[in-house]
């Protein structure tokens, strides 16, 4: 569903090539006295007929000699200079002007680059190859290139900045402390909306400045350029529900961490340590994938896991959507292997049920995993629009409310217009966290240690 536009190295070739195009125009002050023409001597003036023709130099030529001189301005009989000839003294001039402006930009984009071009190699997190690839180091210079055309060519052209993140990096850029807050009601925050109408880009918000908040908390929000977060809690049928509303920029900045940055560790940690580690904006508990051995498991692109029996299974591709395979509906792992190509799949999660597709609620009956028919803790991952999500969770914070079960929280999930929405594991797993804490309340007061976790992370490089 998602698209972008990014400045390239032949953009920039064909920029500074055009301004070869531009006449080179010298002023020469020959031109206002022409071959043949005595200004001061009294000898007789030879002038060319076609050069005759030019009113001033006729007139100038019957006055007695002796007598000529110049006129400190030309006699208003004088013919105007056509519209057409001015004009293209004016396209002339501007043209020089032009060129100007982009020698200038080309200087100054050369100094960048020459003193700059280090940085995309400098400022690298921990890798999860010993080596990045070529790929990655290619995009990172395609990113550092934009955004040096786009600095150098300020106030010449209008570019935008644009920033992603490498999937083999380990580690996001750390957030901008000051891009944290919190408030007390929905009505604080129309400035926040306002601020990132950019960002937002006319798609419809679930969160509102009349959004009504249980009002034994507050609203808790991030933003920046490049994500937008704002996380806050309702009471929906005697049942706490977190909600968090992510509006990103870029594809990557949705993310899946696995404990100690490999598949298969059997290290475990709770939820707000792994978000922490990577700089998360914000992040919640994942499948925990170590604990099962259900569903289809991608992780950089690779299949590493293969079952279909008793978990459908969702996907996240390069543009940043959600898709689902349901159980048995991918026979083989050759299929799962043409699936993953086809559709560009940069990872997976494998719990489940499915429990909104196309907007639409369809939890099943029945499902072998997350005990569908009991009262506990529900976690999902939705999303809305083009890379604008929702982390849900349902807890009881109150001695007197009530756990739901998976139809019930489908429902209510489905009900905040989610287009695609996917069970996560829940129970004492369920956990949202923003600034290195959780926000709702936690089973049995503390965390669960897990295997993994999905977050999502500011673009923005450290520093910027």
């Amino acid at each position: 569903m998602a698209s972008e536009d990014t400045l390239n190295l032949d953009f920039i070739k064909e920029l500074l090539a055009s301004s070869d195009e531009i006449p080179e125009e010298k002023f020469d002050p020959e031109d206002l006295s022409p071959e043949g023409l005595d200004l001061t001597g009294d000898a007789e003036a030879v002038i060319p007929e076609e050069e005759y023709r030019d009113p001033l130099i006729r007139k100038f030529a019957q006055v007695p000699q002796g007598q000529r001189h110049l006129p400190e301005k030309a006699p208003e009989s004088i013919e105007e200079e056509p519209e057409e000839k001015r004009g293209n003294l004016l396209v002339r001039f501007f043209g020089f002007l032009g060129k100007t402006a982009i020698t200038l930009a080309a200087l100054a984009l050369t100094a960048l680059l020459v003193t700059g071009m280090v940085q995309i190699f400098g400022n690298g997190t921990t890798s999860s190859a010993s080596a990045a690839s070529n790929v990655t180091i290619m995009d990172k210079f395609d990113m550092f290139m934009t955004n040096q055309v786009s600095n150098a060519l300020d106030g010449v052209l209008s570019i935008e900045k644009v920033y992603w993140l490498s999937d083999t990096d380990l580690v996001a850029p750390e957030p901008n402390p000051a891009g944290y807050g919190t408030a007390a009601s929905a009505a604080e925050l129309g400035w926040l909306l306002e601020e990132a109408k950019d960002l937002i880009g006319g798609q419809d918000m679930l969160f509102s400045t009349e959004t009504q908040i249980w009002e034994e908390d507050q609203i808790y929000y991030y933003y920046d350029e490049t994500i937008l977060v704002i996380t806050w809690k309702e009471v929906i049928d005697n049942c706490t529900y977190t909600i968090s509303e992510v509006k990103i920029a870029h594809p990557s900045q949705f993310r899946r961490f696995l404990a100690d940055g490999t598949f298969g560790s059997d290290k475990q940690y709770v939820t707000t340590e792994m978000a922490s580690s990577v700089n998360a904006v914000v992040a919640s508990s994942g499948d925990f994938y170590k604990f099962r051995r259900n569903g289809i498991v991608v992780y950089e692109g690779n299949i590493q896991r293969f079952e279909t029996r008793h978990a459908d299974s969702c996907y996240i591709n390069e543009d940043g959507d959600l898709l689902f395979t349901y159980r048995n509906q991918i026979a083989d792992i050759e299929e799962a292997e043409q699936f993953v190509k086809d559709n560009k799949v940069r990872f997976s999660l494998a719990f489940g049920p499915i429990l909104v597709d196309n907007g639409v609620e369809c939890a099943p009956a029945s499902y072998a995993l997350g005990e569908i028919d009991g009262f506990y803790s529900r976690m999902a991952l939705c999303q809305r629009d083009d890379l604008h999500y929702l982390l849900i969770n349902s807890t009881a914070e109150r001695d007197s409310q009530k756990r739901h079960t998976i139809k019930h929280f489908a429902q209510i999930v489905a009900d905040k217009g989610c287009d695609k929405a996917y069970a996560l594991d829940g129970g004492q797993t369920t956990v949202i966290t923003m600034d290195d804490k959780y926000i709702n309340d936690v089973d049995y007061g503390f965390q669960r240690q897990i295997s993994d976790i999905i977050y999502f992370a500011t673009a923005l490089p450290n520093g910027e």
